[in-house]
């Protein structure tokens, strides 16, 4: 008797936590994704970079991978890297924001360097990769 009701207390148990979860099969609305991006308030603050990866024809790239180096201070150095999602989307980790490179890379698609502006990251960064 002692066993069944242990298992039914974990059966119960694993239906709440299921539940808990919520189980939405919604999909996430990428205007949330989009507002994560944050410009430093003060020379090598800290920021954080939203990059949307798109191909010649305006579509996005899954898969693309960014790399974003930030050189700041006297001889600091952060690195913040990752992949886009299937809407071509990446919320970057936030770092210190002095001098940034941000390298971007896609199967097909040219490798691309540019350098961005700390102040401009309180908007997403757009990229257009070119197909080699």
């Amino acid at each position: 008797m002692r066993k069944i009701l242990v298992s039914a207390l974990i059966v119960l148990s694993l239906f709440a936590f299921a539940f808990a979860q919520g189980g939405s099969n919604q999909t996430p609305d990428m205007g949330d994704e989009l507002r994560l991006g944050h410009a430093p308030s003060q020379p090598d603050g800290i920021g954080r970079a939203v990059i949307q990866v798109f191909d010649e024809q305006g579509n996005p790239i899954k898969g693309a991978y960014l790399k974003l180096q930030s050189l700041w201070g006297e001889d600091n150095l952060c690195e913040s890297y990752g992949w886009t999602n299937e809407h071509g989307v990446i919320a970057l980790p936030p770092i210190h924001m002095g001098t940034l490179k941000l390298k971007v890379k896609a199967k097909g698609y040219k490798t691309q360097e540019l350098t961005v502006n700390p102040g401009s990251l309180g908007d997403p960064v757009h990229i257009t990769l070119t197909r080699k």
